[in-house]
């Protein structure tokens, strides 16, 4: 039957239906008009307090760094305003850092203050009395071994002033130690929030209208609070959000009014719903499906698509097919300065370039984290095609990527691996191209390294030691451990020390290399098992070493571990050991690490009585700043230094600057590698405090020392 012939009761039910789902569709519309308004607001209030707080950041960074400057420091206590000028002074007469700084209290007998364009010439009364006495109650509480800054606002001609305050602290330690309470002077810098900032702003953050009121606006108007000193607003932030419902629903009008008039004349409108809503849920089926394929922040393909795409390839029999594997170099350091939300725009932009490189014959995939994979694959010229991407991939270093105002390198470690002859599955030619990757990365080079003939031999042989090596954890046999005499480089009665190296015999492989089985062990995850079973053995050859100093090399990968340190205690002191006779070696992988719970249990080593050295120094991991937070005792200079004295004057300077450095932080010194007694004199003679080394003996076991010589205490 047509609907012609349909009685009037069904075409009146049917309308009235029909009416009915149009109404429904504009409240819709309204109803998305008004959400999409209201997530626009919240989303632009979001992001400009964001700012406003990145920007109030930057002050307070600025502040950390010159109020804990030793110099101005003393400066402040000897009242030599001069030498305040020249630094404070200058600084916010030009204006370029920032514009307005003032020191009160402590040492001055009367507040000094400078502003932009005033001179150096120290003037009074920048800030106002009830400023300063808020200052002084705040400003005891902050922590200045964080130094923590006091953030607020101030109104200053019209335009907001971000200013920061602390006290004027030395950045030296041993200085900082000796400051009492209150006796420092209170340091306050100051910095105008431009007009051409709010522009920037206005830009990044796809707002209009941002401007500063002096009184509260209108209800109906967007803003945020800029804070005083006390707490209390100081100035009101507006700006006119996106409106990107409203938007829409003018675009869609026009098509709902036609659509409307269509829809109440014509009877088989039904079907025109029925279609449309197909169109709905397969519409929804393809961004369901997408978004099972695409990462959430970047919008690349993720490892899921990526797997699905070689395996595509795999199908094809005449792709040829390659993968580069890529990991960002220290992107922790990022997170860590600008945080998580600077680092996920970091890998935003990093992904916008690294999306450049697609084409008919390349895939980009993030597999997750900060790593990621480019997939290309042709029925032949494959190589030129990678060589071209692999030039690509080197230039997207050139240009620094800039989060939250602050500009980073773009520098990653990457690794190639080529299947031409589809011979091998996706999983093993990721491994190949991950195992590339990861050799780049202890190269510590940004060249693309390639999957060769000598990786697979090690990785054949890695497979063969940790097999061999699981064997050997399960009965403990096969292990020993050797020790090298350290001794002090103005000589004595006999060793005092000794540095404790393992050796594993197996009986299928024979004498296995310390750094093969111990590097197989980190991969494997059985550095820790093994490490227990070292100690085990440490701890019953030092009650034949009666008194000596044994030095113990200790995995980033076993401090990683939290409770390691305390474990590590009990184990020694129940074999009756003392911790001060252990002295835990790491080497300078630590920094770049720089893991929260390994400076936790390294501090906690120390507290339990074990003193820590540096091992390896010199090599290029360690940081000054690393060395200064963390408790060590010693430093152990690598023996490329020592060989390179007998380069010539440069090794010399580089054995004196070392030393200078350790001298300066407290630290003693262990030279390593000392092969002749020239180096040992030459050692001696500028500073070095204990030698190690072929020249005063070679790695033996235990029964060697036992017949040979007594150790001193």
């Amino acid at each position: 039957m047509s609907s012609n012939t349909l009685p009037r009761q069904i075409v009146g039910l049917v309308t009235a239906v029909l009416l009915a789902v149009l109404a429904v569709l504009w409240l819709a519309l309204l109803s998305v008009r008004q959400t999409m308004d209201a997530n626009a607001i919240e989303d632009s209030s979001q992001r400009v307090i964001g700012r406003v707080h990145s920007l109030q950041d930057s002050v307070s960074l600025l502040a950390g760094d010159y109020h804990n400057w030793t110099d101005l420091y003393l400066a402040a206590q000897n009242r030599a305003t001069d030498r305040l000028s020249s630094n404070y002074g200058i600084t916010a007469h030009r204006g370029d850092v920032f514009q307005y700084a003032e020191l009160f209290d402590g040492p001055l007998p009367a507040p000094v203050s400078w502003q932009a364009g005033a001179g150096l010439a120290p003037q009074g009364g920048l800030l106002s009395p009830q400023t300063r006495a808020a200052l002084r109650a705040v400003v005891p509480t902050l922590d200045s071994s964080e130094r923590q800054t006091f953030d607020f606002f101030e109104m200053r001609d019209g335009m907001p002033v971000m200013f920061s305050a602390s006290y004027l602290l030395p950045e030296n330690a041993q200085l900082l130690a000796e400051v009492q309470p209150n006796s420092a002077a209170i340091a306050v810098i100051g910095k105008i929030l431009e007009k051409d900032r709010f522009q920037d702003m206005e830009q990044e953050l796809s707002i209009s209208g941002l401007d500063v009121l002096p009184e509260p606006p209108p209800k109906d108007t967007v803003f945020t609070t800029l804070a005083g000193v006390s707490g209390e607003p100081v100035a009101w932030m507006r700006w006119s959000p996106p409106q990107p419902g409203t938007q829409l629903f003018w675009k869609m009008f026009p098509i709902m009014g036609a659509f409307s008039v269509v829809f109440v004349i014509m009877s088989y409108w039904a079907a025109m719903l029925l279609r449309s809503k197909a169109a709905v849920l397969i519409e929804r089926e393809a961004i369901s499906s997408g978004r099972a394929r695409s990462d959430a922040l970047t919008g690349l393909p993720n490892r899921y698509a990526m797997r699905e795409h070689l395996s595509k390839l795999r199908k094809q029999a005449e792709q040829q097919c390659a993968v580069i594997a890529i990991d960002l170099v220290r992107f922790k350091v990022i997170n860590d300065t600008v945080g998580h939300l600077g680092g996920d725009a970091f890998l935003v932009e990093f992904s916008k370039r690294l999306n450049e490189l697609r084409d008919e014959h390349t895939f980009v995939a993030r597999y997750g984290g900060d790593e990621f994979f480019v997939v290309s694959a042709a029925p032949e010229g494959l190589e030129e095609i990678v060589a071209r991407k692999c030039l690509a991939l080197q230039r997207l270093s050139d240009t620094p990527i800039i989060c939250h105002g602050v500009s980073f390198e773009v520098q990653t470690s990457k690794g190639l691996a080529f299947d031409d002859r589809q011979a091998m599955d996706h999983e093993e030619l990721l491994r190949r191209a991950d195992r590339a990757m990861y050799s780049a990365k202890l190269r510590e080079t940004l060249e693309v390294i390639r999957y060769d003939r000598r990786m697979e031999s090690e990785d054949l042989d890695h497979k063969h030691i940790e097999r061999e090596l699981r064997r050997a954890l399960t009965d403990g046999s096969g292990f020993t451990m050797y020790y090298q005499p350290i001794l002090p480089a103005k000589g004595g009665d006999g060793p005092l020390r000794y540095e404790a190296l393992a050796r594993w015999f197996s009986p299928e492989l024979g004498q296995v290399p310390p750094d093969q089985f111990i590097k197989v062990a980190e991969a494997s995850g059985l550095i820790m098992q093994l490490g227990w079973v070292l100690l085990d053995h440490i701890c019953k050859d030092m009650k034949l070493l009666k008194d000596a100093k044994v030095s113990i090399n200790v995995s980033p990968t076993q401090l990683m571990s939290r409770g390691f340190a305390e474990k590590f205690t009990a184990y020694v002191r129940a074999h009756d050991i003392s911790p001060e006779r252990i002295e835990v070696e790491v080497t300078e992988q630590i920094v770049l690490r720089d893991d929260v719970t390994i400076s936790q249990e390294l501090i906690t080593l120390s507290a339990n009585g074990f003193t820590l050295a540096l091992d390896d120094f010199g090599t290029g991991f360690a940081s000054i700043g690393y060395l200064m937070r963390m408790p060590f005792d010693a430093l152990k200079i690598d023996r490329s230094f020592v060989r390179a004295i007998e380069e010539g004057e440069d090794g010399m300077r580089m054995i004196r600057s070392i030393i200078g450095l350790a001298r300066a932080m407290g630290l003693s010194i262990v030279a390593e590698g000392v092969e002749t007694e020239t180096d040992a004199a030459r050692l001696r003679i500028n500073g070095a405090d204990f030698l190690q080394g072929y020249h005063y003996g070679r790695p033996a076991p235990i029964d060697h020392y036992l017949r040979t010589a007594t150790p001193a205490s």
